[in-house]
């Protein structure tokens, strides 16, 4: 008998012990048995973190397609693992090794497991019958584990104990805050609530020295995902794998109410932020580069698109200026260096006010809390129609229905809270006077400061038609809607 050993490790979560023992291990029970048979070894196969469960009409990994592409070539006679389980688990992972009979039935093929008694030969209707009740054995443990893993998850999310596999940026792994790191969190998102953007900070971090977890420096993109985490507003959330109708499967996340770790930011900034970042509007300066001071800022007042930074053709003397241009349809146009001048000179007007203007009021906090006491009454609903479903109290029909209502009345409720918090972020203004030796055209860091303090103050600006013929920039021509301080 010709044999191939095959050895396998499956997938197994950071910080813990891989199951089937390791793969040397596994090589050298394998070779004991093929010694004590007298068959000869023609190809050892090894795989780490590879799982021998598939979905139905999928592929196994390139090594066990090799494996059977030799049993299917007859270069070999026999598959020898440590246990079967290394070789299938589900029913239609053994249907798919028993197809080799039908295209090499003069060879067949035999199983061997070094820990399991006997030996499976397929070639004959009771090695097939063992095979496929082992296969339903083992499909039913892993169903088992999946069942065990959901239980545990669902222990955790009640008790609010956090579940990190990693320490995650602002946490220690028990839930206490890393101060520096919390810190930088903290006032990461009243920046870019107040405009700044995501690669100023991440360059500013990177300069302190305060990287990730892992030690690498960061981007507009990882800095992103680390502040559209609900822990760092003391939600709790569990994540699955969800099959989609075709097939794929998404890995989707849900809170499950407030964790007992202590939040870093208020739930109203995090809802605030999170509905920012999300706009599909937002201007995020390519690369770093803020292409003009108000680019992205203004927006047209016939079509409400935001304006660009554009260049106008060549004059007489074969110069050309900067100019603001509607990205909806090109509908109005603008010098540009007249518009930054009128709109920080207003600013400059206004923002004094700010300063002066205490943030919060006892109104807003007590409102908030009514909030968030509603959104919490919300998500019990939520939770109980699941529950309620789950027992057979009720129907489908009747769960989609309260369902929807609970997300409706969420979805508003969150939307006030985002509202109320943008309302009450504010950034240092400092010495307004000196803001214009802050706008140096070659320095992003500097335009995105004046940039916070233009969207600070203002609640809209909006570029006017100046008219046919009209070349000049008056006031008149753009219209500034201030925030209450």
């Amino acid at each position: 008998m010709r044999a191939i050993i095959y050895a396998r490790l499956s997938p197994t979560p950071r910080g813990e012990e891989s199951k089937g023992g390791n793969l040397t291990q596994q090589v050298e029970l394998s070779q004991a048995l093929c010694d004590r048979k007298g068959w000869s070894v023609v190809d050892v196969i090894v795989e780490k973190d590879t799982s021998a469960s598939t979905k139905r009409g999928t592929k196994r990994s390139a090594e066990w397609e090799r494996a059977k592409a030799l049993v299917e070539d007859g270069k070999a006679d026999a598959i020898v693992s440590r246990h079967y389980d290394r070789m299938y688990r589900t029913p239609w992972d053994l249907e798919d090794l028993v197809d080799l009979v039908d295209l090499a039935e003069a060879t067949g093929v035999t199983l061997a497991a070094a820990q399991a008694q006997g030996v499976l030969d397929l070639s004959t209707p009771s090695g097939r019958l063992a095979a496929r009740i082992g296969a339903v054995v083992a499909r039913n443990e892993t169903e088992m584990r999946v069942e065990r893993q959901v239980l545990g998850h669902q222990r955790r999310r009640e008790s609010g104990r956090p579940f990190w596999s990693t320490r995650p940026f602002g946490f220690e792994r028990d839930g206490r805050h890393r101060e520096a790191e919390a810190e930088a969190l903290r006032q990461a998102y009243r920046d870019v609530l107040a405009g700044v953007t995501l690669w100023s900070i991440a360059k500013d971090w990177n300069t302190r020295g305060l990287l990730s977890p892992h030690g690498k420096e960061w981007r507009s993109s990882n800095l992103r995902v680390v502040l559209l985490k609900p822990r760092n507003a003391g939600i709790q959330t569990y994540s699955q794998w969800v099959e989609k109708p075709d097939g794929m499967r998404v890995r989707r996340t849900e809170e499950t109410g407030a964790g007992n770790w202590e939040a870093i930011v208020s739930e109203g900034i995090f809802r605030a932020l999170v509905r920012h970042l999300s706009d599909p509007e937002r201007n995020t300066g390519g690369g770093g580069k803020r292409k003009a001071l108000l680019s992205g800022v203004v927006r047209c007042s016939k079509c409400q698109a935001v304006v660009t930074q554009g260049w106008s053709k060549k004059n007489a003397a074969g110069e050309r200026y900067r100019i603001y241009t509607c990205s909806g349809g090109r509908c109005i146009t603008c010098p540009a260096d007249p518009l930054d001048s009128f709109v920080v000179r207003k600013v400059i007007d206004r923002a004094e006010e700010w300063n002066a203007a205490p943030a919060t009021d006892a109104a807003d906090e007590e409102r908030e809390a009514e909030l968030l006491a509603e959104e919490t009454a919300a998500s019990e609903r939520r939770t109980a129609l699941a529950e309620m479903f789950a027992v057979g109290d009720i129907d489908a029909s009747t769960l989609r229905t309260g369902i929807g209502r609970c997300d409706a009345e969420l979805t508003k409720i969150r939307a006030e809270l985002a509202d109320m918090a943008s309302q009450r972020v504010r950034v240092d203004l400092g010495d307004i006077e000196y803001l214009w030796e802050e706008l140096d055209y070659e320095d992003p860091d500097r335009i995105d400061y004046v940039r916070t303090v233009v969207m600070q103050v203002c609640e809209r600006v909006e570029l006017m038609p100046r008219g046919r013929g009209v070349r000049s920039f008056k006031g008149e021509h753009c219209r500034i809607t201030f925030r209450n301080p």
